[in-house]
């Protein structure tokens, strides 16, 4: 149970005998989520204590990631990271994104080595961004472990984003370098979700990316940023 459901489980155990029929053989014990016994006691009371390492936990989800594998259609689009309720990550007040601080109350959702927080100056309605925690400039400098990640979160975000906007396409684009239209010194996904006539031509949403530079569109305000990301965190 403890490696299925990747998290510490404490299992409490009677001991002794209980009538000529049925005794109990103590030995509780409690199982890390690699399977691993960390305390255990005997076969009389006692009372066994474990450490919970929360790195291991995060380690463990990262190594074995049965949660990108859950059947959202059949159980819920659940999420690990935190409640739908909560305001963002508590470990960590703000992120540092390239030349900008991206606040707590502006993530939607965090996996251990990627956040999904929205945009300052969308180009459209739910235009929000993924990029990994830690600072990288291309996506040639992330790991594989960093890049599977950082995908598997744009996956979700769009989801979440088409829903919270009621559209039924996306355009995800990344500007990997400054020669591409890259703005912020930090790789990133663009997640813009995509609804009929929301451009002349389709083809415009990259002129509008590349007028990131110019800061042409109008900067919101981090109370609006936080409302809807608010929004947002309902749909994990």
């Amino acid at each position: 149970r403890a490696i299925e459901s990747q998290c510490y489980v404490v299992s409490a155990a009677q001991v002794g005998q209980h009538n000529p029929k049925r005794s109990s053989y103590g030995h509780a014990l409690v199982v890390d989520p690699w399977g691993c016994v960390v305390a255990q006691c005997s076969d009389a009371v006692g009372i066994a204590v474990a450490e919970i390492n929360l790195d291991l936990v995060a380690k463990v989800r990262q190594a074995i990631p049965v949660w990108n594998h859950r059947r959202t259609d059949l159980y819920g689009n659940l999420s690990p990271c935190w409640s739908a309720s909560e305001q963002g990550p508590p470990e960590h007040p703000q992120y540092q994104f390239g030349q900008v601080t991206v606040q707590a109350a502006q993530v939607f959702y965090k996996s251990p080595l990627t956040i999904a927080f929205v945009n300052k100056m969308p180009v459209l309605p739910g235009h929000v961004l993924v990029a990994p925690i830690r600072p990288a400039l291309r996506l040639a400098d992330l790991s594989a472990e960093e890049v599977q990640d950082l995908f598997l979160v744009v996956q979700r975000a769009q989801v979440a984003a088409e829903k919270q906007f009621g559209a039924s396409s996306s355009t995800i684009a990344v500007q990997d370098g400054p020669d591409a239209g890259r703005s912020i010194d930090h790789i990133h996904v663009h997640v813009l979700p995509r609804r009929p006539g929301d451009f002349a031509r389709n083809d415009e949403v990259y002129v509008k990316l590349q007028e990131d530079k110019k800061n042409s569109r109008p900067k919101r305000s981090d109370e609006e940023m936080a409302a809807e990301a608010e929004q947002l965190r309902a749909h994990f």
